[in-house]
């Protein structure tokens, strides 16, 4: 993937620099997204009239803020991520063909939504730096829209977007991040059980990669009610396909997702260490332990809540063959609107505060004003968790191998190349 120069080059550069680019970069970025807690009512311990009046307003400029920053970050990037220089030969290889030669040519057909997005953007006149640019804006764009329409806390949400590493899977594996984010169009579709449309994005997402199929399944899946004793099945189910995965993967991908069966036996399949397991298992009890409040908060909430559940099989399987937790982006970036979602769950009324009417009727200002700082500091201390244990993962993350997860650690700009 890369020439002996380039490699040699790149190489001398993380000697170099060391641990210290992920300090001034990730660790920046992480740093400023949490400032973004004083902003929002339910994690903030600020008052004044300003604030009030103006918290609309200034959510929306740091959220802007926050994506122009990922923006920048990912698109001045250089020679991180695994496919970095191939995406560049791939842009250089397929955008002077037309649509024509696309359809009919062995590689551009095998990922026609890109092949012809990359055409057009090639046809004006637009760099593989500009690529980057444009493509990093639909991401970004599509991630934030997510967040603020879906997330309670969207300054969490982007901050989960960062250390979870969905952040550096798109500056990894580029076409799979375009399409496991388009997939996030399809979420409003499978909470409001419009197959057609759902399957409409989900068919699109796969024009970019074929991966995105997987999840449509989970139109269903996800949708079933939350028990224990389906979990049960599913767990009893997967453990025989588990033990004979490799044929398992050889007859699926004779019949669906036959581009994968090159991996077969390769680099790629050989397990992930169980310590990757670690932190779904986390994510999937901690969502599970408070899974009445979330249903109490939204019924619909077991979407998510059942995504959790298969993250956590996904890695299991990935012990296995790391190529099976690329699959798991699909469900997993639920997180970033689950997770704030359950912080949440500690300020809302519980079913025994509802029904006891006369109670609420009988006690004091002071005593409830009591009552709401102690559900506020619930909040607090939940956040404060949620950053600290996925911060956690993203310091996890940028220790494994030589450069971290998805060899985007140290982080490298083109100013830092030349």
């Amino acid at each position: 993937m890369f020439d002996k120069f380039t490699k040699i080059r790149y190489n001398k550069k993380i000697k170099k620099k060391g641990r210290e680019c992920v300090l001034s970069i990730y660790f920046g970025m992480a740093a400023f997204l949490c400032a973004g807690s004083l902003l929002w009512k339910q994690t903030s311990p600020l008052q004044g009239e300003f604030l009030e009046k103006n918290r609309k307003q200034l959510q929306n400029l740091f959220l802007m803020t926050a994506a122009l920053i990922f923006i920048f970050v990912a698109t001045f990037r250089y020679g991180i991520g695994y496919d970095y220089f191939n995406y560049e030969n791939l842009y250089e290889q397929l955008g002077p063909l037309s649509i024509q030669q696309l359809v009919t040519d062995h590689v551009g057909r095998e990922f026609i939504g890109y092949s012809i997005f990359t055409h057009l953007c090639w046809e004006l006149g637009l760099s593989y730096r500009m690529l980057l640019f444009v493509v990093n804006i639909i991401l970004t764009a599509i991630v934030f829209w997510f967040l603020k329409r879906y997330s309670p806390l969207p300054w969490l949400g982007a901050y989960l977007y960062l250390t979870l590493q969905f952040f550096a899977h798109s500056m990894n594996l580029f076409r799979q991040s375009i399409a496991a984010t388009i997939c996030l169009l399809a979420f409003p579709f499978l909470k409001k059980r419009k197959l057609i449309l759902f399957v409409l994005v989900v068919l699109l997402a796969s024009a970019f990669h074929i991966s995105a199929l997987f999840l449509l399944p989970f139109y269903w899946i996800l949708n079933w009610k939350v028990d224990g004793r389906i979990y049960g099945v599913i767990a009893a189910i997967s453990l025989p396909i588990y033990l004979f995965s490799t044929q398992a993967a050889q007859f699926l991908t004779h019949y669906l997702f036959q581009n994968y069966a090159g991996y077969i036996g390769s680099h790629y399949w050989a397990g992930l260490g169980k310590r990757y397991v670690i932190f779904p298992a986390i994510y999937f009890a901690a969502v599970w332990f408070f899974r009445k409040r979330l249903l109490n908060q939204d019924e619909k909430n077991r979407i998510l809540i059942n995504s959790s559940f298969y993250v956590l099989i996904l890695y299991v399987f990935s012990t296995h063959h790391m190529i099976l937790e690329r699959f798991s982006i699909y469900l997993f970036m639920y997180a970033m609107v689950l997770l704030p979602k359950l912080v949440c769950t500690f300020c809302q009324t519980s079913e025994e505060e509802k029904a006891d009417k006369k109670r609420a009727k009988s006690v004091s200002k002071r005593t409830k004003n009591t009552h709401n700082q102690k559900k506020k500091e619930m909040v607090f201390l939940a956040s404060v968790l949620v950053v600290t244990i996925s911060f956690g993962y993203l310091i996890f993350a940028s220790q494994q191998g030589t450069n971290g997860f998805h060899k985007v650690y140290p982080y490298v700009s083109v100013w830092t190349e030349q």
